[in-house]
Order: structure tokens, then sequence, then C-alpha cells
């Protein structure tokens, strides 16, 4: 009886694969990571399946560029190298082993933190929506490289029902709102980029 429990354990390991849209920090998104050149990433995937461009000067790179559900963008450094990679949009595929994905609510990231944390006004400003200190709680650590925005406030699933003061409010610049505020809970808003640096 024995025998056939570790058989069958055995046969349970082997047909378990690891998950390929998982994001691991300071590691990478899935088969890909830090210091792959694009030469390295056109092996992994289905030739042509990514893109070559351009943002803020630096040179980037799309692989999966035709799903929005799994595209991921890399800045690349002038060796093409990736220097950092991340996901972009109101849902997706890419989770971290924690849960956080596109689209988890400002109330469930709470949760999974395990205490509060703070986070930019939803403004004009390069850090609009960005989470700026987890407060010690248990993503704390494990995200010192890795960078959530939220999506603009328009986006939340609280913002109709936000008087026209409160709208202001959230969308000033330079304020930073604890996750636990009134206004921050009836806010409620979703990740919309979850960056990792290298």
């Amino acid at each position: 009886m024995k025998t056939i429990l570790f058989c069958l354990l055995l046969s349970a390991c082997a047909l378990a694969k690891p998950d390929p849209y998982v994001i691991v920090p300071g590691k990478g998104f899935g088969a890909y990571g830090p210091s792959m050149t694009l030469a390295q990433m056109e092996k992994k995937m289905v030739p042509g399946d990514y893109l070559e461009g351009e943002s803020l000067g630096r040179p980037t790179a799309e692989i999966f560029a035709m799903d929005p559900f799994v595209r991921i963008t890399m800045f690349l450094n002038h060796r093409r190298q990736v220097r950092s990679m991340f996901v972009h949009g109101y849902m997706g595929k890419w989770h971290t082993a924690e849960g956080v994905r596109l689209g988890t609510t400002l109330a469930e990231l709470e949760r999974l933190n395990g205490r509060p944390f703070r986070f930019h006004a939803m403004s004009m400003k390069p850090e609009a929506g960005r989470i700026a200190d987890w407060q010690g709680g248990r993503l704390a650590s494990r995200f010192r490289k890795v960078r959530i925005t939220f999506a603009s406030a328009a986006h939340s699933e609280g913002y109709s029902d936000l008087s026209d003061q409160e709208k202001i409010r959230v969308e000033k610049a330079g304020l930073v709102f604890r996750s636990n505020e009134p206004l921050a809970r009836k806010l409620n808003p979703i990740v919309e980029t979850i960056e990792l640096a290298f």
C-alpha cells in the first residue's frame, strides 16, 4: 500500500507544472528575467511574438505582444538586456504568489498586506496612484523592488459614489492616502500596473 501511495505521489509531482504566469520579485515573469537579452527571449517564444520600440528615450520590447492578457513590456539597457518589466491593464493572467494581479482592489491588497499601506493621489504626476509605503506589512520586504500602481480614479469601483469635493481630493497632486481612510475605502481603486525593477 505504501508503495502504491508513493508511486501516485511521484506521478502527481511529475504531472504538476510550474505556473507560467507567476511574477517572482527579483527574478522575473514566468520564464523571463533580469539581464536576459532579446535573443535569449526569442528562444522561449513563438517567432515574431515580440515588438521592439522606445519609451521615454529608452529601448523597450513587448513579448506576447498580441495578447493583452499576458503582454509584458520591458525596458532594456544599451546591451539590450532587461532592466525592468511590467504588465499593465485592468485584468490579466499574471499574478504574484500572494495573489496580487491586475484588477486587485485596494481592499484585497490591504488584506494581502495584513495592514494599511500608503499610496499617492490619482493626479497627473508621474507617481499618481503608486503605492508609496507598505507600512511594514507582509508585502513590504518581498515587494521592495516591485512598483504597484492603481488605475486612475475614474476606473475605481467607488468613483461614481464620490461627491465633487471627494473627486477633487483623490485627484489632487501631492496628497498621499492611507488605504484605511474612509475616502480611500470608498474609492477602492484597482491595480493597473505591476512593475519589477532589477
